[in-house]
C-alpha cells in the first residue's frame, strides 16, 4: 500500500524586485487632463510623475516602472501586478501597460494642450482645459478623423 501526501501552502509569489525600475513619466505628460463625459459634463484625469490616472488605461497607484519584456512577463500575483504601470517613452508618445495585459499609447501635441490616448482601436482626446474639451467633443467622435488619431497615436 502506497501513501503519498501533498502539502499546500497559500505563500504570495515572490517577484525579484530587480525586475521592476521604478521611474517617473515625463513632464510633458503630466498634470490634470480634462475628457468630454457626455450630458454637457467634463471630467478631470490627473497624471503625476509617480501616478497615471486615465480612463481606460489601468490605475497606476502602485507606481510608474520601466517598461521591460522581463517586468512585462514577470510572474507573479495578478494583485501584485494590477497597481504596477510599465511605461516608455520616445518623443511625444508615452505607451503604458500593466504585466501580462493591454498596451495603451499616449501622444501629447507640441503646444501640451491636447493628448490622445489609444486604448484598443479608439483614440480618446484629452484637453488641458474644461472648455476645450466641451468645445471639441463633436470633432473628436468623427471616423475619419479616429482613423488619422489612431496612427498618430501608435505611430504606423
Amino acid at each position: 500500500m502506497a501513501v503519498s501526501a501533498i502539502w499546500v501552502t497559500n505563500q504570495p509569489e515572490q517577484v525579484s524586485t530587480s525586475v521592476f525600475q521604478k521611474t517617473t513619466v515625463p513632464k510633458k505628460f503630466r498634470g490634470t487632463w480634462y475628457r468630454y463625459w457626455g450630458n454637457g459634463k467634463v471630467k478631470p484625469f490627473k497624471i503625476t510623475r509617480t501616478e497615471i490616472n486615465l480612463d481606460g488605461c489601468a490605475d497606476g497607484k502602485g507606481g510608474v516602472y520601466k517598461y521591460t519584456k522581463r517586468a512585462f512577463n514577470a510572474e507573479g500575483s495578478l494583485d501584485y501586478f494590477s497597481s504596477h504601470l510599465l511605461i516608455k517613452t520616445k518623443g511625444n508618445r508615452m505607451w503604458i501597460c500593466v504585466p501580462h495585459d493591454q498596451t495603451s499609447a499616449a501622444y501629447v501635441t507640441n503646444n501640451r494642450k491636447t493628448l490622445y490616448v489609444g486604448v484598443d482601436t479608439w483614440v480618446d482626446t484629452y484637453y488641458k482645459s474644461k472648455s476645450a474639451a466641451k468645445r471639441n467633443h463633436k470633432a473628436d467622435r468623427n471616423m475619419s478623423r479616429r482613423d488619422r488619431l489612431s496612427k498618430l497615436v501608435w505611430g504606423n
